[in-house]
């Protein structure tokens, strides 16, 4: 691929609301992590009213505002309101997968996440398939026709998917790896910690310097 190509391609994903990480782009994401290549995509973010930002453990890119007006505004009360919906799952997936792994250490991004192994762990283990029949209590995106463990593990990882935390990476056995959106999801949760968990959108907007990184 070329510099021209990459460019392309990284401009693409960035406008889109995307992030671009090692996981799931990794010769974007090394393109990008270089300084001139920064430069180059900021440059023409900044045509946009855009800029290019790097989540706090650098381990991904995706595209910010450099001034909220109005209709920025109105976009960050939807980014935040989808953050906010997907916390507790979020945060009950990265425990379930601390106590499958036995690990103390909350996952980070690039770090590998077996489908198999997990459910053999879940139906073994009656703490952990309680763990996992709550996430149908949370949202209605965990419903599942069969109350199986199968079922609302598959469910599960496909949610985690579709929102941009896990990737496939290998189809046959079923093996998923954290993509870089898990540090955003940390940093917005660090937020989110500092208001208590309850901020609502008039207390963001008095922190306009976050405000700016997170949308």
């Amino acid at each position: 691929m070329s510099d021209e190509s990459r460019f392309s391609s990284a401009l693409t994903l960035l406008l889109e609301g995307k992030f671009v990480c090692e996981t799931t782009t990794p010769e974007l994401f090394r393109w990008l992590s270089d300084e001139s290549s920064q430069a180059e995509i900021d440059a023409y973010l900044g045509k946009l009213g855009r800029r290019l930002s790097v989540t706090p453990s650098r381990l991904a890119y995706y595209s910010t505002w450099i001034r909220l007006g109005a209709g920025e505004r109105a976009e960050v009360k939807r980014t935040f309101a989808n953050i906010k919906q997907t916390i507790q799952p979020m945060v009950r997936f990265l425990t379930l997968c601390m106590q499958v792994e036995k690990k103390d250490n909350s996952p980070s991004a690039g770090e590998r996440v077996d489908y198999a192994p997990m459910l053999k762990a879940v139906t073994e283990n009656s703490h952990l398939t309680e763990l996992l029949r709550e996430f149908g209590t949370i949202s209605r995106d965990f419903a599942v026709a069969d109350a199986s463990s199968k079922s609302m593990l598959e469910k599960v990882f496909q949610q985690m998917d579709r929102w941009g935390y896990l990737i496939l990476v290998n189809s046959e056995h079923a093996t998923y790896r954290f993509t870089g959106k898990l540090d955003y999801f940390y940093q917005a949760l660090e937020f989110l910690q500092q208001y208590n968990g309850d901020a609502s959108l008039a207390e963001i907007e008095q922190d306009e310097a976050l405000e700016r990184r997170l949308v």
